[in-house]
């Protein structure tokens, strides 16, 4: 059998360095495999051996049966039982053939195996073919001149990415420019896996490097740059090589379009993804597929636009493309942003009648949807729907069923919800436990959000400063200043930086008692650790002045807040209310003239004031409890 092979010829012709020679098998095989034995001659005399042993092992019973010598007693079971010898013979001849066959047949299909992966390895290699072969030739370049430096020992992972399925799949375009498809291949894994390693000069470079080898690179090469770009949010520099891959004459395929639409639907650019979208509807383009409706109605439903969401949801269906479940989770969500539980269970019934399978993020969508609403009934409604469907709650399931306890006010059940959540084996995570223990602040109870705290330690959640500022809040909201001091100590000692709501909690346990000396400390060292202050730590200072005893202080609550306009922030109704307590309505009133304080100052103070006002709890008015509880938390 002849095969043909490439081999250096720097030996004999010195005008290329390329030739094709064909050379017989066994003049290729090494020397020493010339006299082994062949497998199927081995089985065939070992399946021999064996049947002349099972056939004379039969004739001596036989013999010994009959009482005769070994030699006459054959010769008896010859002529008076001929039958039955040629019946065993011919069992025993089929026996052997099987065994024969069969390890010949296995045999036979290894090497063929063995020789598919032979010819694939040197077409892997690059090897010189159809018109690029006698150029090569020509030029003097060998077959690993295809392969592109330091790249010639790719892992077996990167050739089974998605880049190279589809390099694999577009083989036969890249086939029309010259060389080989699998060469393609290799380079375009190669540009894929610089860009995983965030070396997209090298991807770059590796995409020149292509044409410098005679391929024609296709829509494979240039979209993991696109990505690249697009994952950086670089929407102009991924545009811009769009247009370079049609400036090479390679045309965008349904991927390259699905990457810009993500990279617009990450900056909010909805519009622009649209724009991409109607652009695979002109002639010439690529078909959009449910990837590219579903990015669309994702952009718009994240923005709450639900008529342009559900337009391209018929759109789609028009289109004869089935929608997924990722485009109705998507349309949930936005009916939860804006707060419409039924238009979430609308759909959701949609879902059931497409006949699709709703996944935990579905009823988890729906759940969210019941949490921005404050209606817990329903939101247990779905999560009982969810556990009857066979699909077990995550996390984020249990978080949002938290989320809307504690949006009705509801801290019992947020506290229910989050030990169901642990009793099911549920690993709790920062998001959980910030959501029961905001409910806690909400009702005040001081003494279950210290003890939830406590149990992140139990589970071992490291707890991050929303967390802590939900502690903190929960202390403001009864004026406990110490249990509030303890809290934020613990969190700089853990290594957590206090946010501009951290300062804000702590600061408002000290102003409910009228401490405007602690609060004003508190504000430098919001100043001195690099934060600003807003128009929540203002209402903070400002609450402090006019708590203050025995008088109030007026004005160093109008000089905190002529620095505090000064600074930018803009006062809210609230800041508006506590300053009105602090130096009275009508100074308030001329100091809004006189900063010229935007958006209705007057109107909100009007506002504010016709509002009842809630006093704040005096140092002695704290519940025992409070006395008691989280000291060894508080002391770590």
């Amino acid at each position: 059998m002849a095969v043909a092979v490439l081999i250096n010829s720097s030996r004999g012709d010195s005008s290329s360095s390329c030739s094709l020679k064909k050379h017989d098998m066994s003049e290729l095989a090494p020397v020493s495999n010339r006299t082994k034995v062949s497998p199927v001659a081995l089985v065939a005399g070992l399946s021999i051996l064996v049947f002349g042993i099972d056939f004379w092992l039969q004739d001596s019973r036989q013999i010994h049966v009959s009482g005769s010598t070994p030699l006459g007693g054959a010769l008896n079971g010859v002529a008076t039982d001929r039958g039955g010898c040629f019946d065993a013979l011919a069992g025993e001849i089929c026996t052997v053939l099987v065994c024969m066959i069969v390890p010949a047949a296995c045999v036979r299909i290894q090497r063929g195996n063995l020789a598919k992966r032979s010819r694939l390895k040197a077409a892997q290699r690059g090897s010189c073919g159809g018109k690029l072969a006698g150029a090569n030739r020509a030029s003097g370049c060998n077959a690993r001149a295809l392969t592109p430096p330091g790249e010639r020992l790719l892992s077996r992972a990167s050739m089974h990415s998605p880049v190279a399925l589809e390099d694999r799949s577009s083989s036969g375009e890249s086939s029309k420019g010259g060389g080989s498809p699998y060469a393609l291949a290799k380079w375009n894994a190669a540009i894929a896996a610089a860009v995983r390693t965030d070396d997209q000069e090298k991807a770059e470079r590796l995409l020149e490097d292509i044409k410098s080898a005679g391929l024609r690179p296709d829509a494979a090469s240039f979209n993991p740059i696109i990505h690249a770009c697009a994952k950086r949010g670089d929407i102009a520099a991924a545009e811009a090589w769009h247009g370079k891959m049609r400036s090479a004459g390679v045309e965008p395929n349904t991927i390259s379009y699905n990457i810009m639409m993500d990279a617009c639907v990450k900056a909010d650019g909805a519009d622009a993804a649209e724009r991409w979208l109607e652009k695979m509807f002109e002639p010439g383009a690529p078909a959009a597929n449910e990837v590219s409706f579903a990015t669309v109605i994702h952009a718009r439903a994240k923005l709450g636009h639900l008529v342009q969401a559900e337009k391209w949801l018929d759109k789609m269906i028009a289109s004869g493309i089935e929608p997924n479940i990722v485009s109705y989770n998507s349309l949930i969500y936005g009916c939860g942003k804006k707060g419409d539980l039924d238009g979430a269970e609308r759909w959701m019934a949609a879902i059931e009648r497409r006949g699709l399978a709703p996944r935990v993020t579905t009823y988890t969508a729906v759940v969210d949807a019941c949490a921005k609403c404050g209606d817990v009934d329903r939101a247990e409604k779905w999560m009982e729907r969810m556990l009857a469907s066979g699909i077990e709650p995550n996390v984020v399931s249990h978080s949002a069923m938290i989320d809307a306890c504690s949006k009705a006010g509801n801290a019992e059940r947020a506290r229910h919800w989050h030990q169901v959540m642990l009793d099911r084996g549920v690993q709790p995570n920062a998001h959980s436990f910030s959501a029961v223990i905001s409910a806690c602040a909400k009702a005040h109870d001081v003494a279950a959000a210290l003890q939830h705290l406590e149990l992140m330690d139990e589970w071992k959640v490291p707890a991050d400063v929303v967390v802590f500022s939900s502690v903190l809040d929960a202390c403001a909201k009864v004026g406990d200043a110490d249990r509030a001091r303890a809290v934020f100590d613990l969190m700089r000692a853990r290594g957590v930086r206090p946010n501009v709501v951290a300062y804000a909690s702590l600061a408002r346990s000290y102003a409910h008692r009228g401490n405007w000396e602690e609060v004003e400390d508190i504000a430098q060292d919001m100043q001195a650790s690099g934060l600003r202050m807003n128009d929540y730590f203002l209402y903070a200072q400002l609450v402090a002045y006019s708590n203050a005893r025995p008088r109030r202080e007026s004005a160093r609550a109008e000089q905190a807040f002529r620095d505090a306009c000064a600074a930018g922030v803009q006062p809210n109704k609230h800041v508006l209310s506590a300053l009105t307590r602090a130096v009275g309505r009508f100074r308030c009133q001329g100091l809004i003239k006189e900063l010229e304080v935007p958006h209705g100052g007057m109107q909100k103070v009007s506002t504010a004031l016709r509002r009842p006002r809630r006093m704040p709890p005096s140092p002695g008015s704290s519940p025992k409890t409070l006395a008691s509880l989280g000291e060894s938390m508080c002391t770590n």
